[in-house]
């Protein structure tokens, strides 16, 4: 009705200049599309990583330092916003979880393990997902995709990657070792690496992290759903500002051991630094020459999907290699 109107009305000023112009046609068309299929919408409302609120979430569609996500009509940022209207209307049956362990991973981010129970835990079976949380009501949930891999939350402990803010991530953030907070069912449908990038269509894969994005893609490299020493390339590109906002640098000979390359994009790098620099997604078309084989698995930045399934479509690879957690 005219309430519901109002509410998506409000969604939109999210995306500031860049949000599309919605006629009271197609907002109630889109209205009508959610309330049939609003279970699928809210699962689809996980950002690509640890975004630190809905709204933030949103805000990935124009990239970092205003990088517009080019590749995405202003169709599909209407769908984003009827999609976090539906994740915002939908009841969540939050429970309580627990800090056990909270370490700062760099100047703005903390890792944090958190006691959810079994109930919550059992949830996660696919690396990718996601829960929401807060530390109470009045505060919007953060959506934060977890790190450790689904074998490794055998218990009822979960690791995530979350970058501080002013907000909901901010308060989390704040929070110290044996506080409590709420938490959500895991959510969300994953990688899908099994059914979507088989070895043997797809030998050569691409990890694409920027950011607190490498904290799902961790979750995938130790879930042992890649076959790694059966691919015959895996490369990860992780991208990040400098060492002091590197997530989980002390596994990276780890991961090489594996037998990943790994490549570290550095976008304003030390002075000696002798690595790649720049963006990730720019780095990576300009080294790789893509073949048929191939599969990209991304997490950060929403904008990079798009630019890498431009890469693929230009290589008459399918865009369907291009894996996300949403």
């Amino acid at each position: 009705g005219a309430a519901m109107m109002a509410k998506f009305a409000s969604a939109v000023p999210v995306l500031g200049r860049h949000a599309p112009k919605v006629t009271a046609t197609r907002m109630t068309a889109r209205l009508a599309k959610w309330s049939r299929h609003n279970l699928h919408a809210a699962t689809a409302t996980a950002s690509l990583s640890s975004s630190s609120s809905t709204s933030s979430s949103l805000s990935t569609l124009v990239g970092r330092k205003g990088r517009q996500a080019h590749a995405y009509s202003s169709g599909r940022q209407r769908r984003w916003c009827v999609t976090q209207l539906a994740a915002s209307q939908q009841e969540i049956a939050w429970t309580s979880a627990s800090v056990q362990s909270k370490k700062k991973v760099g100047l703005d981010r903390y890792k944090l393990v958190l006691d959810v129970g079994q109930d919550v835990a059992k949830g996660y079976t696919v690396a990718g997902q996601f829960v929401q949380l807060r530390c109470d009501e009045s505060q919007k949930p953060a959506y934060i995709a977890l790190a450790n891999s689904p074998s490794e939350a055998g218990g009822n402990l979960v690791e995530m990657v979350i970058k501080t803010n002013d907000g909901t991530a901010g308060a989390i953030c704040d929070l110290s070792e044996g506080s409590d907070l709420d938490v959500s069912p895991v959510m969300g449908k994953g990688f899908q690496v099994k059914d979507r990038a088989p070895l043997a269509s797809c030998p050569n894969v691409y990890l694409i992290a920027t950011g607190t994005g490498i904290a799902p893609i961790r979750a995938l490299i130790n879930s042992g759903e890649l076959d790694i020493p059966n691919r015959e390339s895996v490369a990860l590109y992780y991208g990040y500002r400098n060492q002091d906002y590197c997530a989980y640098s002390e596994e990276i000979e780890s991961w090489e051991k594996m037998g990943i390359k790994v490549i570290p994009v550095l976008s304003e790098p030390e002075s000696s630094w002798e690595g790649e620099t720049g963006y990730v997604q720019d780095v990576f078309k300009s080294n790789e020459k893509l073949s048929e084989g191939v599969v990209a698995v991304i997490a950060g930045q929403f904008d990079i999907a798009g630019i890498v399934k431009e890469a693929f479509s230009e290589a008459n690879v399918p865009e369907d290699r291009v894996l996300l957690n949403f």
